[in-house]
């Protein structure tokens, strides 16, 4: 199996340092042997061939969607043609906004504030149902870092998560899915943007961390839809 990492930035170097980056931790928590890696810096601009992947995971990203940077245009264009080719996509927070944008939704800067460090979601009863959420609990602990929401979707994409600040996850088919949250995340890389972001001055909502247990699920959820779609 062929998955394709899209990484939308070289990530928080405070963080890098101690942790490593997000387009690795992915890879190490899904843990499957049989699958093939990817990895695309699409924030250097780079054009690639995706059409013999099975799969692609858009990571975060400190860039807005709706910024004017050529690369994310550029991005936009590719992941419009991905979905018209049925490729299954996930998208994480920033990957989440743009595929949001690129089914004709829109993305802000949040009225309700940043979002940064564990937050309960609700599921709808349709993402109760909806594979990716499988051995996924409603109300469950997430974790969160960004600033920006979706604000709208259109009508052929269904909501399968929120909570107070806004929509936590919506698909758009069967084979196209955003999470706003971080399933990549451990507890120590969450507490460590917190504490970062909290010098610099970022307003949250609790400086207490909670432990996600089943948040990371989604990235094996992803990988069995996949698998599905491939077979």
């Amino acid at each position: 199996m062929k998955v394709f990492i899209l990484s939308c930035g070289p990530g928080l170097q405070d963080v890098v340092s101690l942790y490593g980056h997000s387009s690795e931790w992915i890879p190490d928590l899904i843990n499957q042997s049989d699958i093939d890696y990817t990895v695309v810096k699409v924030y250097d601009n780079i054009d690639f061939d995706y059409h013999d992947a099975d799969a692609l995971i858009i990571t975060g990203s400190k860039y807005s969607v709706y910024d004017k940077v050529p690369w994310i245009d550029f991005l936009k264009k590719i992941i419009i043609d991905v979905i018209q080719s049925n490729i299954p996509i996930l998208g994480i927070c920033f990957g989440h906004q743009l595929l949001a944008c690129c089914v004709g939704g829109k993305v802000e800067k949040n009225i309700r504030g940043w979002e940064l460090g564990s937050y309960k979601i609700t599921l709808t009863d349709k993402g109760i149902l909806n594979p990716i959420f499988k051995n996924f609990k409603n109300n469950d602990i997430v974790y969160e870092s960004h600033q920006d929401v979706v604000s709208l979707l259109p009508p052929n994409c269904t909501v399968l998560a929120y909570n107070s600040k806004g929509i936590q996850s919506f698909c758009f088919g069967d084979f196209v899915c955003g999470v706003q949250f971080h399933p990549e995340f451990s507890y120590e890389i969450t507490r460590k943007l917190m504490d970062l972001r909290l010098e610099n001055g970022v307003e949250i909502d609790d400086n207490n961390l909670v432990k996600s247990l089943n948040g990371k699920n989604i990235l094996t959820n992803f990988i069995d839809i996949s698998r599905r779609r491939k077979q």
